[in-house]
């Protein structure tokens, strides 16, 4: 891998904590594997200390753009200048572009990352009910590519309730024909996603209960820093499994592309 020098340009990914933050082992060899001389930095930021890191890198041409995970998605969106479609129906971004004059641009990438990876790994039926658990930024965006999707019908568990009661009443002003379930059932569920940190850490509880899944049921599990004892608990059950990985790898062109503005 090509080392970074005076010439190369930087994409600093932000998180609280950030020892989980492996990213950069898929971000930089695309980028270098697209003719780029990026190499993307995690940087442990604590919230409120977001803006003014965001406010200073921003002002080095060094700095090619930002990459947001938990817990400053919504923060970032409040840092924008102007965002694009999908980040304005969530209220979050995970990547942020520099424009002239120190400009911040905004866009939610999480959701068409997860439907790519989804559609590839033959998971997606919108006849089936997909049940989404977690109701923070990947799981709004998450939610938000199921509807626009065609999904007919979504079940949105969260721990709190009023976050998805929130994003609940959006979809549906937004989607009047899908139907939304707030219930904790998994009987129906042709899909169910882990849409929260759960599965960072080894101690961590699992989302849920694989053995209250229907045998044809597949998982797609958010966490991208290791195999999680949630992932191995429903390959032993015989279902499909796919991992935070194959969503970070469908998100890379779609951000590349709007960090060199174009798109």
């Amino acid at each position: 891998m090509q080392l970074p020098t005076g010439a190369s340009r930087f994409v600093f990914i932000f998180a609280h904590p950030a020892g989980h933050v492996g990213a950069p082992r898929h971000y930089t060899p695309y980028f270098q594997g697209a003719g780029l001389d990026w190499h993307m930095v995690p940087l442990d930021i604590a919230p409120e200390n977001l803006a003014a890191t965001i406010r200073t890198l921003a002002k080095s041409p060094s700095v090619a753009g930002f990459n947001l995970t938990m817990p400053h998605k919504p923060a970032a969106f409040e840092l924008c200048d102007a965002v694009g479609p999908a980040a304005e129906f969530e209220g979050v971004v995970n990547t942020i572009r520099i424009e002239p004059g120190g400009r911040l641009v905004g866009e939610s990438f999480d959701g068409g990352g997860f439907l790519n990876a989804a559609r590839e790994a033959g998971i997606f039926d919108p006849d089936r009910r997909c049940v989404v658990i977690g109701a923070g930024g990947a799981g709004r965006a998450i939610c938000h590519a199921l509807a626009a999707a065609g999904l007919r019908r979504l079940r949105i568990l969260n721990e709190a309730p009023g976050p998805v009661e929130i994003l609940a009443a959006k979809l549906r002003s937004r989607f009047a024909d899908l139907d939304i379930r707030l219930d904790e059932k998994f009987d129906d569920a042709g899909l169910l996603v882990n849409a929260t940190s759960l599965g960072l850490h080894e101690t961590d509880a699992m989302p849920m209960n694989p053995a209250r899944l229907p045998d044809d049921c597949a998982v797609f599990d958010i966490i991208a820093a290791r195999r999680t004892e949630f992932m191995q608990a429903c390959a032993a059950r015989g279902l499909k499994v796919v991992d935070g990985v194959a969503m970070i790898k469908h998100q890379l062109p779609l951000q590349t592309a709007f960090w060199r503005g174009e798109a």
